[in-house]
């Protein structure tokens, strides 16, 4: 299915080229025989159909070299965003427990200092850089047999990915994608989206579902992927997207908003002929502003981690103010969310449900076990506040759950919050969107400080950074006596959006961007 069709892909490409970074160009060829050698020092780990092999690994080729090689393997692939930080890393790992994990050459003494002191056995396998440079083995790996095919004795609903998302109370929480979702994710992507020809920009980490799905869909059409291990510097990339002639543009909101603000009067890339938004909702100014600019429409999608990709995709013209229709084999159910289980009419705001073989078998669990997350009919909640017409096309409205969108990433405040409370300043904290134009939201940090004392705002914020990936740190913070209970004693998130959910001024001196 998936990996067999990857496989294939690679062979049917040959000398043409399969991704552009900014160190190179990597074609076909040269991509299989690259993640054929990795695979060799892989496959003496793979144990069991359970085991994996982590990813962690900046945006390039040496990204889906190692990729790759997992699914050739046979072993599912966990990958990590590079941005992680140590803390962030370990939660995965303990959670994850992958039997190798493979890095770049700066990072593999720090990983490997890191796997030892937390006592997790986990061979590190060092990637590096180029196709002809190949592997620096792990310490108890050996060189095996090379094979064109991915290895054997899987099933369709077998764990193939483990990407990794948050849940209400923060805890790390690895999304089982299976080879079948992947395989309707990836195939319905690839038919809709790409082109052979097509050049496609993905400034966005390939460690995401989405970025993986627009990753991998271009491979699978046999097309070349532009991307960069670089942060996203739009200068370089608006030259990128005119010098190599890009098509198609996969990109959250606030890439398509710092590409306009950047981009001079004259920039019109002549090539282009597709640009598809996912990760929040895309604002109606924007979709505007980059079509009179380009010429281009900017479609929107929805997905989810739990759907290893898109559940919503642009068709009609009658869906272009949309996310747009079901995919293929996704059935969809909006309900009355003070009503579970009764639909509402069309046009009326209710919860999103969706149901098929996308849909992950569960959350793996730091013992190895599955946690459902349908209920026993196979449907899942959402939490997506959505609006469906008589035409099948749903328009996103907003979440029921707290989590925060910012950038195309997922953030859930509880995550923010219990790193806060770690430091000896504060007694307490809470975390809630606010409004922005370029990420869509940003974390607000509401903050009770211990024995009255008001600790430096900029001295927390440096405490958030050492211990969070940077799109999770907060862009301001209040402070507070208290933070507001409701009657049950729960913490009231309404209150404080109410109170603190307002975009500062820019003259307010306790903002902190």
């Amino acid at each position: 299915m998936f990996r067999d069709a990857l496989i294939d892909a690679l062979t049917a490409g040959g000398a043409r080229v399969a991704v552009l970074d900014e160190t190179a160009a990597c074609s076909y060829a040269e991509l299989d025989a690259w993640s054929s050698s990795l695979a060799d020092s892989l496959r003496p780990l793979v144990r069991t159909p359970e085991d994996c092999a982590a990813l962690l690994l900046p945006n390039g080729g040496s990204w889906l070299a190692a990729y790759l090689a997992a699914h050739k393997a046979g072993t599912a692939v966990a990958p990590m965003n590079a941005v992680l930080t140590e803390h962030e890393i370990v939660r995965v790992l303990e959670h994850v427990r992958p039997r190798a994990l493979l890095t770049s050459p700066e990072r593999s003494d720090d990983i490997k200092a890191l796997c030892a002191g937390r006592r997790l056995p986990v061979d590190v396998i060092v990637v590096m850089p180029g196709p002809g440079r190949h592997v620096v083995r792990g310490p108890r790996g050996a060189a095996g047999t090379a094979k064109t095919r991915a290895d054997t004795g899987r099933v369709a609903d077998a764990p193939c990915m483990i990407m990794h998302t948050s849940g209400s109370t923060g805890v790390c929480r690895p999304v089982i994608q299976t080879e079948q979702a992947l395989h309707l994710a990836t195939g319905f992507w690839r038919g809709r989206h790409r082109n052979s020809d097509d050049v496609v920009a993905v400034p966005i980490p390939l460690a995401h579902t989405y970025g993986h799905l627009a990753a991998i869909s271009t491979l699978l059409a046999g097309a070349t992927l532009l991307t960069s291990s670089r942060a996203f510097e739009p200068a370089w990339w608006l030259e990128q997207l005119v010098a190599r002639d890009v098509t198609v543009i996969e990109a959250v909101p606030t890439v398509y908003r710092r590409l306009l603000e950047a981009a001079g009067q004259r920039w019109r890339p002549a090539a282009l002929r597709r640009c598809l938004s996912a990760g929040q909702q895309t604002p109606a100014d924007l979709r505007r502003d980059w079509h009179r600019r380009t010429g281009v429409e900017l479609l929107q999608s929805w997905g989810m981690t739990e759907l290893a990709g898109a559940g919503l995709g642009p068709t009609a013209d009658s869906c272009r103010d949309s996310a747009g229709i079901p995919v293929p084999g996704l059935e969809v159910r909006v309900i009355d969310p003070q009503a579970p289980g009764r639909p509402v009419p069309a046009g009326t705001v209710g919860e999103l449900w969706v149901r098929g073989s996308q849909v992950t078998p569960g959350y793996r669990t730091g013992s190895g076990q599955l946690a459902p997350v349908t209920d026993d009919d196979g449907w899942l909640r959402t939490g997506d506040l959505v609006v469906r017409d008589g035409h099948e096309c749903v328009r996103i409205v907003g979440r029921s759950k707290d989590t925060i969108m910012t950038g195309g990433y997922s953030v859930q405040p509880a995550e923010i919050e219990d790193v806060l409370r770690t430091h000896p300043g504060v007694e307490d904290a809470a975390v809630i969107a606010r409004p922005d134009r370029r990420r869509g939201e940003v974390p607000h940090a509401v903050i009770v400080p211990r024995h009255h004392s008001r600790p430096d705002a900029e001295e927390l914020l440096s405490h958030c950074r050492g211990l969070l990936a940077r799109y999770k740190v907060p862009r301001s913070i209040d402070f507070a006596e208290r933070l507001p209970l409701s009657v049950t004693g729960k913490l009231d998130r309404g209150a404080l959006r109410g109170r603190y959910g307002a975009p500062e001024q820019e003259d307010t001196p306790h903002v902190v961007g």
